[in-house]
């Protein structure tokens, strides 16, 4: 079988790049959903307990991830859960935007949606984009949008908690987009993202409270 060893006495175990990719997928979806709390510390002993794993490819994990900027590395001090402020939300906010520009820029045509929409409002707004930063087939877009994607993850979460998700502009934008109406997508995406900007002091707030 890929990716195990058969020891000895028969036991079935992982190799070890795979306890990497299980402890590299495990914390990247924990920051995503917000889970480690606004600047707490993250330590490798901890989380390799609950995880069953070493915690070689915990610290493996947590290093690849703090080289994608989805948690940072303090030097002396270890590895810590983000701290995004107001000002690093809108900078978010700001790439993002340019990313899906360039995705709708190109000139492929349209395809509608494949699968049911999420019934997670955050899984779904983000649908919304994922198919916008696909549009154009560049590689090199798609892997930059996923990485600010990722960032804006437990962003969107406080959004949710305050009630302002912007899905319905998001729904707006996939029909812009279905339409093939550029002029109006690209108005339609402007609005979306000032409306997250305007709200990036709101959601620093909340998220240092939930430290």
């Amino acid at each position: 079988m890929q990716g195990v060893a058969l020891q000895a006495d028969g036991r079935v175990v992982m190799r070890e790049r795979d306890h990497f990719a299980v402890a590299h997928t495990a914390l990247a979806g924990y920051a995503a959903a917000g889970r480690f709390g606004w600047g707490l510390p993250l330590v490798a002993t901890s989380l390799a307990n609950e995880l069953g794993l070493s915690p070689t490819p915990v610290r493996e994990a947590l290093a690849h991830l703090a080289g994608e900027g989805i948690i940072e590395h303090r030097p002396g001090r270890g590895y810590f859960a983000p701290s995004p402020t107001a000002s690093d939300i809108v900078g978010l906010y700001e790439l993002h935007h340019q990313i899906v520009r360039w995705g709708s820029a190109d000139g492929c045509s349209p395809e509608a949606p494949t699968t049911e929409p999420s019934a997670d409002p955050v899984l779904r707004v983000e649908s919304v984009f994922d198919r916008l930063a696909q549009h154009g087939e560049n590689s090199a877009v798609f892997e930059a949008y996923r990485r600010v994607s990722t960032q804006l993850r437990p962003i969107r979460r406080i959004e949710a908690l305050l009630q302002n998700m912007g899905l319905d502009i998001a729904l707006e934008i996939e029909r812009l987009r279905l339409d093939n109406k550029s002029a109006e997508l690209e108005s339609a995406l402007y609005e979306y993202h000032q409306g997250r900007i305007a709200l990036s002091v709101s959601v620093e707030k909340v998220m240092r409270q939930s430290a």
